[in-house]
């Protein structure tokens, strides 16, 4: 074999080239050839990017857990057939600013620029939605972004900070404590309920702000909510049970989150030609006050809602009236969502579109003698996480802790959008790679956390799964635990820690703090 190669290798005594060295250049003339026939694939476009935010929606109000709530939500059952449910999904702090600030900084709360209400978002901190401009988006920001909160306000028409923010276009609003302080418009909604008519008569006010005003209460907190729509429960949250009804009248396409989808739809079909575009749409409800609409009404009229647990506080009739009022909203919302995904394209096979649905913190809804949210239980801290999108598994739902972070930072791998420094590193993406490594699971935690002195709440908690049936959360609180939980007592104002499986005891009835797995968390809390 030696001889015949070294035979083949060379030129005969004629200098021809000898059989081995004309099939040698056959094949490369035939590589040449091929390189100059083939045409690079362009590269995929980025995908568009829609990030659907209900404000103050708990956990367990999607729909699925028909035991707890029943609902009818198809939108929402779409995506569970067609993406993938994170069923245990955690806000950094379940509070609207602090929660809004982790996010748009991808911070965790204790590293998050503001967090507590009333402040201004810094213009110096780089975002996410920056990020997204570096990476090529237009960046579209609507409804409550709670970003900028001072009283210098963000303007009628918006613009306040807006640029610094990272939004390329925006219809920016209030929640629905702020946006009727007003008497001339505070926002971009505000100044849009200006220049229309009253839809109902009973306020005597000519312009749908006048009417909203009246019907919202329209002083500084706590006495929004308290308006002539709606009746406080002494202690709590105001705005929570609501006999009147929204001024829009028989126009629903001006209550609130069906007004800041239009607008939303809008903006979408004036991106520049060519860029790929990120919708963060946050719409004003479930957030109280729960105020709806005679149409809203209707579809709740008569229905059941089990009351809450652990609350002696409220009638049973005042429960069912509040739960069927937050119901209503949250149904409106999922049809909502529905005609935006349809609009988008988004529930198509090959849409190129990245959607996550998920809300920045919950509502007790009277559970451990709680309205409202700013507690470390389930209620408020957890949160329903819906993602669609190329590469997410159909069909999927993962019981692990995630944070809502991690849901952002999903969508900024899917961008190939870069990280400032200092931001937080985790994401979904974990999740969806094949074949599914179900140690994934084991590794994923989620932190969450509140400081707020005037209402006496301190406390910091990590989530992490265990094995199949077991999901601790460890709460930390220096001060003594928030007091309401009549199966956790609090021992205020001496440092406490509670334990529960929150997989098998999502009501927090058993307080596991003796239990010798607890120990190896704590030192995983912030």
């Amino acid at each position: 074999q030696h001889g015949m190669t070294d035979s083949m290798s060379m030129a005969d005594s004629t200098g021809n080239a000898t059989t081995h060295e004309r099939a040698t250049q056959d094949i490369s003339r035939g590589k040449t050839a091929r390189k100059e026939n083939v045409t690079a694939a362009p590269p995929k476009p980025k995908p568009n990017v829609l990030l659907l935010f209900p404000d103050q929606w708990r956990w367990d109000w999607d729909g699925r857990f028909k035991d707890r709530a029943d609902l009818r939500m198809p939108t929402l059952r779409r995506l569970a057939e067609v993406g993938t449910v994170f069923d245990y999904a955690y806000t950094p702090s379940p509070l609207c600013t602090s929660a809004r600030s982790a996010l748009a900084s991808l911070r965790e709360y204790d590293e998050a620029p503001t967090t507590i209400g009333g402040m201004d978002f810094p213009p110096d901190v780089e975002t996410w939605y920056e990020a997204m401009q570096k990476a090529g988006y237009h960046v579209i920001a609507v409804g409550k972004d709670d970003l900028t909160q001072t009283r210098a306000g963000m303007r009628a028409d918006g613009s306040r900070h807006a640029a610094a923010l990272g939004f390329d276009s925006h219809f920016r609003m209030h929640g629905k404590y702020s946006t009727f302080a007003g008497e001339r418009p505070v926002d971009e909604f505000s100044s849009d309920m200006m220049d229309l008519e009253c839809g109902r008569n009973e306020s005597g006010g000519s312009t749908l702000l006048q009417c909203q005003r009246w019907c919202y209460g329209a002083e500084a907190v706590p006495s929004i909510g308290v308006g002539h729509c709606c009746r406080p429960i002494q202690g709590h949250e105001s705005g929570l049970n609501c006999q009147g009804f929204d001024q829009v009248g028989d126009d629903q396409d001006l209550y609130m989150d069906d007004y800041v989808t239009h607008r939303a739809e809008e903006l979408i079909k004036v991106v520049p030609e060519g860029k790929p575009w990120v919708l963060h749409l946050s719409f004003p409800g479930p957030h109280p006050p729960f105020i709806i609409t005679e149409g809203m009404n209707e579809s709740i009229r008569e229905r059941h809602f089990p009351a809450a647990r652990d609350n002696d506080i409220a009638s049973s009739e005042e429960q069912l009236e509040v739960r069927r009022q937050y119901a209503a909203e949250l149904e409106n919302l999922d049809r909502l969502i529905g005609r935006l995904l349809e609009k988008t394209g988004a529930l198509k096979p090959d849409a190129n579109v990245v959607t996550v649905v998920m809300a920045d913190h919950g509502e007790q809804l009277g559970e451990h003698h709680w309205f409202g949210k700013q507690r470390p239980w389930e209620g408020s801290v957890r949160v329903p996480m819906y993602v669609l999108g190329p590469g997410v598994p159909a069909g999927r739902i993962v019981a692990a802790p995630v944070s809502s972070l991690d849901a952002i930072g999903f969508i900024m791998d899917s961008a190939n959008a870069t990280r400032h420094p200092g931001m937080y590193t985790g994401s979904l993406a974990k999740f969806f790679r094949h074949p599914y490594a179900v140690d994934v699971e084991f590794e994923s935690l989620a932190h969450s956390g509140l400081t707020n002195i005037h209402s006496h709440i301190d406390f910091r908690a990590v989530v992490r799964k265990l094995n199949a049936t077991c999901i601790l959360k460890v709460i930390c609180c220096p001060t003594g635990c928030p007091g309401g939980n009549s199966f956790a007592l609090s021992m205020a104002p001496d440092p406490q820690l509670m334990v529960f499986n929150v997989a098998l005891d999502p009501d927090e009835r058993h307080d596991l703090r003796h239990a010798p797995e607890a120990a190896s968390l704590m030192w995983l809390l912030p």
